[in-house]
């Protein structure tokens, strides 16, 4: 299907759901079972630099609550963990100088595991394959001691904090691999089949496995903006009826006190909370979904935004007319040095006056538009798309 016509279907459907449909009241929303605990996680979303005050601070303060500060690096995930272990040791004294600091690597046996940790006030996982911290931690879905020691340090009031795959392997269920195009059902990049291809068959779902379960009810994921992940989050709460998903942007944080279930955005950079206990699909599209942009110092109690009644109104949510605008948003922007194409999306859709705005990526695109709350409503539609042909308005 051509751009045009991918972007003429989305605005047409929102037309006319905006016209003509509302959600039938017997239909219930997806449970939402997110469940109180006692303690505190930091989602870090990758690409953490040393200079990052506001989120290594924040550790050091949540570490601290309960007494002197200890905080274990653990890096299981990493592939050159002597030299991770280094570089987050020097980030952490930049800030805390006379801080103890403790290193536990794959290897570690379980007894110095179970001492450093018994006797720690944070835990830092490091980045790199989450596949390896479950490997490690949950071994087919085997809790080892390590991991039971670990939930008794929140009970005990203590932070576990990860950044990248240790903000991937947070709830009960986590992503291995995979992009937004495959998982929603799509290969941007068609293999010939009359030719000797080396790329090998692409697998289409989202790749999911069995994380450490910190935050049940709750699928989380990293480098969300930078690498377009709001397609593959979108696809795995819909095959695990999860209900939420959170997607932590590069240099971004989310506190998460898991007694009150309150959310807190840390750093300069945003983040995104998805909600799809509405999702509907078409066919290879989901649509009907609602998102909140979190930005810095912004809180969100988790369990009084599950408990609002279910939207009954239809989406978009604000009035639209045959003047609406629609927008293509640009894929790159000058000056940028990373790609935050859906997070520009998602801004700007948060403003009612924006109209409805599309975000075409390959085999993909994102349609969304403010919804009454000061958050987004959008939907996902699938077919080759190619940015350059999006129309900017419709007559």
């Amino acid at each position: 299907m051509s751009c045009p016509a991918l972007a003429a279907r989305a605005l047409g459907l929102a037309l006319l759901l905006g016209a003509c449909r509302t959600a039938p009241e017997s239909a219930p929303a997806k449970a939402a079972e997110v469940h109180g605990q006692r303690g505190t996680l930091l989602l870090i979303g990758g690409g953490l630099d040393n200079d990052n005050r506001p989120i290594y601070s924040r550790l050091l303060q949540i570490a601290a609550r309960s007494g002197t500060p200890r905080v274990a690096i653990i890096t299981a995930a990493t592939g050159d963990q002597e030299q991770e272990a280094i570089d987050k040791r020097e980030a952490l004294r930049v800030y805390a100088p006379d801080l103890e600091i403790h290193v536990l690597r794959r290897e570690a046996p379980t007894e110095e595991s179970l001492n450093v940790i018994e006797h720690a006030t944070a835990l830092l996982f490091t980045g790199g394959d989450q596949q390896r911290i479950a490997e490690r931690y949950r071994p087919a879905g085997e809790e080892t001691p390590e991991l039971r020691a670990m939930r008794e340090l929140l009970l005990r009031g203590g932070v576990i904090a990860g950044c990248s795959a240790g903000t991937a392997m947070m709830g009960e269920i986590m992503f291995h691999s995979g992009s937004s195009a495959h998982a929603l059902g799509v290969d941007p990049e068609p293999r010939d089949a009359s030719a000797d291809s080396a790329r090998s068959a692409p697998v289409f779902g989202p790749q999911l496995g069995q994380g450490l379960g910190f935050l049940p009810g709750v699928i989380t994921d990293s480098h969300f903006f930078e690498r377009d992940r709001v397609g593959r989050l979108v696809a795995a709460l819909e095959v695990s009826g999860v209900p939420i998903g959170l997607g932590v942007g590069e240099d971004a944080a989310v506190e998460v006190d898991l007694e009150t279930l309150t959310l807190r955005s840390v750093g300069v950079s945003d983040s995104l909370l998805v909600d799809a206990r509405e999702l509907e699909r078409d066919g290879l599209n989901r649509r009907n979904l609602s998102a909140w942009l979190l930005s810095e110092g912004q809180r969100l109690v988790l369990r009084e935004y599950l408990a609002r009644a279910p939207h009954l109104w239809p989406w978009p949510m604000m009035p639209m007319t045959v003047h609406s605008t629609l927008q293509e948003i640009p894929v790159v922007e000058p000056g940028q040095n990373r790609q935050l194409a859906s997070w520009r999306l998602f801004a700007r859709a948060s403003d009612p006056s924006a109209g409805v705005l599309i975000l075409s990526l390959p085999g993909w695109m994102i349609c969304a538009s403010a919804d009454r709350s000061g958050g987004v409503r959008f939907s996902l539609f699938v077919g080759s798309a190619s940015s350059t042909d999006v129309p900017s308005s419709t007559p």
